[in-house]
């Protein structure tokens, strides 16, 4: 498996991986090299399975802080439980951590898997919220989990 950063012409190939994960596309800006932003993609056999991004927060949003922070992950159904967001997740972070020394994601409570995933990078939670950074979980009926991990 390759992990590299995604140029804007893996487009195509990124809203394929979201369709076929069920996800909502991301918009082709995701894709555009901009400061504080990484994508990255994880090819096998010269197919793209999987991509993940990060965010740059600049400002904090009433108890959540600004930061460097890990977004959306996705994996094509074939190729879960491969380690393939794993890879993504630990790319991600070792660019974050090239940055800072801290790092932080958000999750939908209900979405053990991505939890789960992320214990094995020593995150932990700081708190639950209705909304963060203008995101919010099944149309704000969930909660979002704030989690925090250290570099170290």
């Amino acid at each position: 498996m390759l992990i590299r950063a995604a140029p804007p012409h893996d487009g195509e190939q990124v809203r394929n991986i979201s369709t076929a994960s069920g996800r909502d596309s991301w918009n082709p800006s995701v894709l555009v090299v901009a400061p504080g932003r990484l994508v990255v993609v994880a090819e096998v056999a010269g197919e793209l399975v999987g991509a993940a991004k990060t965010h740059f927060h600049g400002r904090p949003d009433g108890d959540v802080p600004a930061g460097r922070y890990l977004g959306g992950v996705m994996v094509t159904p074939a190729h879960r439980r491969q380690g393939v967001a794993f890879a993504l997740t630990q790319a991600r972070l070792e660019w974050i951590y090239s940055y800072t020394d801290c790092a932080y994601y958000f999750a939908n409570e209900h979405n053990t898997a991505s939890i789960r995933l992320h214990e094995q990078f020593c995150f932990h939670p700081l708190g639950s919220f209705a909304e963060i950074h203008g995101v919010t979980a099944d149309n704000g009926r969930s909660k979002l989990i704030l989690f925090k991990a250290s570099r170290g």
